[in-house]
């Protein structure tokens, strides 16, 4: 709907709201407040509210109010033309102030203007505009980043006391929220909180039929048991995790390399700053702190089981994991993980692929070829003759349209400007569809990736995604993506045109 108003009608509006944890003072009712009397004073209605509440402006993935607003833009056809928001710092403190920009110029490509209510300046696209916003969202990101090391020096300290900080308990562990006398106040379910700043939590014993199960599990590595068994044993008898989930290595693996079942309490061993990646730290940087949890097991016993763990990993060499695969191989006629890990002769999957850096490899020492399912064989070869109808259609339109088209393989050079590629995504599921890249994709300028059903005559749409945006490709689509890569989703591939026709524009200025 057009933004154009008369004196009597107002202008139609939508007001998007933040409130992290750390500032208060933004609470949703006070920038409601605020927005609501912008609107009254410059005859708007609000007709729409996009909330995230007790969200981190850092990054947009798990703001889902923030990613709702950007998919109704990016799709057109709004009631309103204004999206109203109380600052520059609920917009977001992204560490990248540019991405914080690029939202807003998603905006004003759908012909919606962002209006900072609480702002001193009027964000009308001027210079002076322009360079106040720059500011203020360096102040913001910076903001963000102070607070972060602030935080990060609090917990440290907190868990040098014995205090947990954040995350699953693990199981047969349980969170004991105490006042800051040192009482016992209560035990915390999943998904409860403590309630006050000076209340800590502290990690107890869960149920005795757990300390048990946690006891029975160190004595069966000390015995000679791989995680894979365990898991399989604890499965059979019906034991499952602490949030009902069956047991796997991994989940072994877990239990039994925590110091917390010695009653010595680890922090820092993993970081995640500013959502960033996740970052191993070195074990010289960790906090320590023994005697903060009665313990379940002994450290005697504990270290036995660490020790009997690195024995199964290493008692053997290379060589004698390729003879003894060998002699499985020519038992069974075939090799898998389920093989591997039932052969009481070899060490548990997970070991031998960490050893030859995967299961192939192993096969290919020993001349296996993994049978091809012919369902993924067809899949293939389906995702070739698409890929290649695609790039040849390209090529030629745009050869046909006045452009200079250089093809080498897969990848198309345009005017000797920019070069393109495509990858088609095979669609998977039922209900909510996933989209998987299972080839590498070109390093070109531009990668459009296809959606399509393979039981459809045409692709359903085209993600036409510019390399300078993706330093790492997505090896995943869903039916949304987010703002990024929905406001780069096309239902043809009219897109390649208009670029085409601009580089046909600057090759004939060069020329």
């Amino acid at each position: 709907m057009s933004g154009a108003t008369t004196p009597e009608s107002p202008i139609l509006a939508a007001a998007y709201m933040r409130m992290s944890t750390d500032m208060q003072q933004y609470s949703i009712l006070n920038q409601t407040l605020a927005i609501s009397a912008y609107a009254d004073s410059h005859q708007m209605r609000v007709v729409r509210t996009y909330r995230d509440e007790g969200k981190s402006g850092l990054t947009i993935e798990n703001r889902p109010g923030l990613l709702s607003l950007m998919k109704d833009i990016t799709r057109g056809r709004l009631e309103y033309s204004t999206v109203l928001v109380l600052d520059v710092s609920r917009w977001g403190r992204f560490q990248n102030v540019d991405e914080s920009a690029y939202y807003e110029f998603l905006c004003w490509k759908a012909g919606i203007t962002v209006r900072y209510v609480a702002e001193l300046f009027e964000n009308d696209g001027s210079p002076f505009a322009m360079i106040v916003k720059g500011l203020k969202r360096a102040m913001a990101a910076e903001y963000s980043r102070e607070l972060s090391g602030k935080t990060v020096a609090a917990h440290r300290q907190l868990a040098s006391r014995g205090y947990h900080q954040g995350a699953s308990p693990g199981y047969g562990l349980r969170r004991m929220l105490i006042d800051q006398s040192g009482k016992r106040r209560q035990i915390l379910t999943r998904g409860e909180r403590k309630g006050t700043q000076t209340d800590r939590v502290v990690l107890v014993p869960g149920p005795v039929r757990e300390q048990r199960t946690i006891r029975w599990m160190f004595q069966q590595v000390v015995a000679g048991k791989t995680f894979t068994a365990i898991a399989r044993d604890l499965n059979d008898k019906g034991t499952t995790t602490t949030f009902g989930k069956p047991w796997t290595y991994g989940r072994v693996h877990e239990v039994i390399t925590s110091e917390r079942y010695t009653g010595t309490l680890v922090y820092g061993r993993e970081a995640k700053r500013l959502g960033g990646p996740l970052e191993h730290r070195p074990e010289a940087s960790w906090i320590r702190a023994e005697g903060a949890i009665r313990p379940i097991v002994s450290r005697e016993l504990f270290d036995a089981a660490q020790a009997a763990h690195r024995r199964q990993n290493e008692h053997m060499s290379n060589d004698d994991i390729v003879v003894n695969a060998r002699r499985l191989l020519e038992r069974e006629g075939r090799l898998s993980v389920e093989l591997i890990r039932a052969d009481p002769t070899l060490p548990d999957s997970h070991s031998v692929a960490r050893r030859f850096g995967g299961l192939t490899p192993l096969y290919r020492l020993l001349g296996y070829t993994q049978p091809r399912n012919s369902d993924v064989a067809a899949a293939r070869a389906l995702i070739t003759r698409w890929r290649q109808s695609v790039t040849g259609f390209v090529a030629e339109w745009l050869g046909e349209s006045g452009s200079k088209v250089e093809r080498c393989g897969w990848v198309l050079c345009i005017d000797g400007a920019w070069t393109v590629s495509f990858s088609v995504l095979r669609a998977v599921g039922r209900g909510r569809m996933q989209y998987f890249n299972h080839r590498a994709v070109e390093d070109t300028d531009i990668v459009v990736f296809v959606r399509t059903g393979f039981d459809e005559p045409a692709p359903r749409d085209y993600l036409v995604l510019p390399r300078v945006l993706f330093p790492v490709w997505p090896r995943t689509f869903c039916a949304r993506n987010g703002p990024l890569i929905d406001g780069c989703t096309y239902p043809s591939l009219a897109i390649l045109g208009d670029l085409a026709r601009l580089s046909r524009r600057d090759a004939m200025r060069c020329g």
